[in-house]
Order: structure tokens, then sequence, then C-alpha cells
């Protein structure tokens, strides 16, 4: 339905899309990772704008399972944006993901530093004055994460001082 009736959809698919996050927690598995599929159809088909609208307040959740699927989301939702579109919106989105890099939780944590990264690579050395609000050892993982998927992905580390 999201795939073939794609016009449709388009005006509720901020109600859509919160309906597939709090489906992604159902206790059956099956019902589970069919959310989770079409949550990644939403973010793949629909504009990224009116999809960061509908993630970016989940991000101050107090549920684990609700805060990694909307960082997942979100990190999917930034790699959509042009560079100059993704930082105007830094300012909407990261103070809540620091926050969600001390939460006790390590598959939140890894969340977080996998969606930091993915910005990292995209903006290089523009984010680095962003990071100014992570710890030293948060800022040195992500460093490093950045500098080996970069290298992975492209044969080369980031230039930090491009």
């Amino acid at each position: 339905m999201l795939d073939n009736q794609k016009d449709p959809m388009e005006e509720s698919i901020e109600i859509v899309l919160e309906k597939l996050v709090q489906m992604t927690k159902d206790i059956m598995a099956k019902i589970s990772s069919e959310a989770n599929q079409c949550l990644n159809v939403v973010l793949a088909k629909y504009d990224p704008f009116r999809c960061l609208a509908v993630i970016v307040p989940l991000l101050v959740s107090d549920d684990e399972k609700t805060l990694v699927t909307c960082i997942n989301c979100l990190t999917k939702l930034v790699g959509q944006l042009p560079q100059e579109e993704l930082v105007a919106q830094l300012p909407s989105f990261l103070p809540a993901l620091f926050d969600a890099f001390s939460n006790q939780s390590p598959d939140i944590r890894k969340s977080v530093v996998f969606c930091l990264v993915d910005i990292y690579i995209m903006l290089g050395k523009a984010f680095v004055p962003y990071l100014e609000g992570l710890s030293s050892t948060q800022l040195r993982l992500v460093t490093i994460y950045a500098n080996r998927i970069s290298q992975a992905r492209s044969g080369a580390p980031i230039d930090t001082n491009q």
C-alpha cells in the first residue's frame, strides 16, 4: 500500500509514520518486523522533512525501543538531505542525540554513534564544531568510527583539516 498508493497516503504520512514507530514495539516479532519494513519504505519514499517532523520530537522518548527506532530513522533521513539542509536541521536534533549518547542502554549509544558518524562522513570538517557538546571519549569514539567507515567505503580517512 505504501508503495502502490503513494499519492493517497501522502496527506496522512505523519500519522502513518508515528503509528509505525509505535508498532515496532509490538511483542509479536512478525508485527514488529513488518512495521520496521514499512518504516523503511516511508523513509525512502516520502518527504524527508515531513518524516523528520515526526521523528525528531520522539528522540526524547524514555522508551528504549522507540528511541533506538527513531535514531535509526534519523540516520536514514540525514542521508537523504543535501549538505546545506542537513546543517540547517542539526540544531533541531543534535541536543536530543547528545542526551541519548549518555543513556545507560548500549543499543541507544550504538545507534547514536552510527548516526553521528554518518553525519560526520557527509559533512566532514564542517561538522566538528557541532561536536563540542560531546565528552572527549565520545568525540574520540565518533572520530575513530567515522575514519574506519570512511576508509572502508572510499579507501581514505576523513580529512578533518580541510
